[in-house]
């Protein structure tokens, strides 16, 4: 197999990370995040779950699992047609989506609008105030996702990561879902002729 052509699949294989995401908000916004249920009826335990499915509590961590793991893979295809030697595959077979931004920024300069779009995400500077503040609030690094969006806790099994201020956000949470999918429909029609193009050349 070409490198071109595990580039190809590498990003096909990404969209479905994405279109789970997207699928996922479609719904957390039509539900409207709502952190609890009134009813002047006894609510069931069905009913409860039924309403709550995609609030932000229920989905955020592994929607923003899936997202930083998509960013990954993009990168990776992007960079993937580049490799012309080991120390090109070193570069590129890791989870630090910081380093990958920046190999992809070193060589696809002219690309800005995927790359504002990804620093958006990334950078602290520059990303949503609910997701900057959990970084802040945790000491953490968008280049470690893969550690505490997929455990809640480290190598020895201790507790350590505080997820409470991007769960229960009500409205905040309904206007980061709302940004987050109209940035991912926008930018995506970058990123799919970019890898387009890449393959057709």
């Amino acid at each position: 197999m070409t490198l071109k052509e595990k580039s190809w699949r590498i990003k096909y294989f990404s969209d479905q990370y994405i279109t789970m995401v997207t699928n996922t908000l479609e719904m957390a916004i039509k539900s409207g995040n709502p952190a609890a249920i009134i009813s002047g009826n006894i609510i069931s335990e069905e009913y409860f779950i039924s309403k709550t499915k995609y609030c932000d509590y229920s989905i955020i961590i592994s929607l923003l699992f899936l997202f930083y793991h998509w960013i990954e893979l993009i990168l990776k295809g992007f960079l993937l047609v580049l490799v012309k030697k080991d120390a090109d595959m070193k570069k590129i077979s890791h989870h630090d989506v910081i380093k990958l931004l920046e190999e992809f920024k070193n060589n696809f300069s002219d690309e800005k609008d995927i790359i504002n779009f990804l620093e958006k995400y990334t950078r602290k500077d520059n990303m949503p105030t609910l997701l900057k503040v959990f970084f802040d609030k945790n000491g953490l690094s968008v280049k470690d996702y893969y550690s505490f969006f997929k455990y809640p806790f480290d190598r020895n099994f201790n507790i350590k990561y505080d997820y409470s201020n991007i769960q229960y956000t009500d409205e905040e949470g309904l206007a980061f879902f709302k940004d987050l999918l109209k940035d991912i429909n926008k930018y995506k029609k970058s990123i799919v002729k970019l890898g387009r193009d890449l393959n057709n050349k």
